[in-house]
């Protein structure tokens, strides 16, 4: 029997049992769990679990060793898939000598967008670089560079986006304004997938996790099915689900899947 959540086909996001391996070692182990429409969805584990590495083969930048990943049905790295996403890196991918406006024009070349400049300056505007349109990525503090890269992320228009710990550097106005922009994102259909090691900023953002630990998804689904699945009481705090399913060996996690009732698809609320 397969205990892992499976798949659905009316996901935003699936990820169907992807390995991906670096030499000997396997950064994601059998990955499977859905992100629905319309939801903000937090990926949460320690680090080296592999969510970077998880993020980068759903955007199509490196291909899975096994199993499958598809973006709204797309299989992930083809062009269809890449029109309906958008990654921002934990690391942002600036081009040293290009000015914070050239990047976001290069973004709406790339991606042939049209009247997208109200758009871009808005976005500009609400994160704090309309008034260093011109400054260098070497000029920018390491909170406005990562501020760039969410704009470049967001002018892309893509509905299923990928945010990859991306509230560090931010001061708290700034964090405050992506969790609204987050928000209103989901509300109009988008799916937001969040990674983040800050387990105060899950609470903040969405009721709803996947637990990646060592390559495999230890849990996934509302936090309700979280605490079911750490076999805690319905008021467990999320630090306590996070210790307890993080802490499983793979013979426990396959044990607490079966009492949850087998193969039912744990991430579907």
């Amino acid at each position: 029997m397969n205990d892992a959540p499976s798949v659905s086909t009316d996901a935003a996001l699936e990820c169907a049992g992807v390995v991906k391996r670096f030499g000997a070692k396997r950064a994601l182990d059998g990955a499977r769990f859905t992100c629905p429409s319309g939801a903000v969805t937090a990926l949460i584990g320690p680090n080296g679990a592999g969510k970077s590495t998880l993020f980068r083969v759903a955007a199509g930048l490196l291909a899975p060793d096994e199993g499958t990943v598809r973006v709204r049905r797309h299989t992930a790295g083809t062009p269809a898939a890449q029109r309906a996403l958008s990654l921002m890196p934990e690391q942002p991918d600036l081009y040293p000598g290009v000015s914070v406006w050239e990047h976001v024009v290069f973004v709406a070349l790339i991606y042939r967008l049209a009247d997208w400049q109200g758009q871009a300056r808005d976005l500009l505007e609400r994160f704090g670089l309309s008034d260093r349109l011109d400054a260098l990525p070497h000029e920018l503090s390491q909170g406005l560079r990562r501020r760039l890269a969410l704009v470049m992320a967001l002018l892309h228009g893509a509905d299923v986006l990928l945010l990859d710990e991306p509230f560090n550097g931010l001061d708290p106005r700034s964090a405050r304004e992506l969790r609204a922009l987050v928000a209103e994102l989901a509300a109009s259909g988008a799916c937001v997938l969040v990674s983040t090691h800050i387990l105060a900023d899950v609470a903040r953002l969405t009721e709803r996790a996947v637990l990646l630990d060592q390559g495999r998804v230890t849990a996934a689904g509302s936090f309700d099915d979280l605490r079911r699945q750490a076999a805690l009481a319905p008021d467990a705090d999320l630090e306590a689900v996070y210790f307890a399913l993080t802490a499983l060996t793979p013979d426990e996690l396959a044990g607490a899947h079966k009492h949850e009732g087998g193969d039912r698809d744990t991430d579907e609320e």
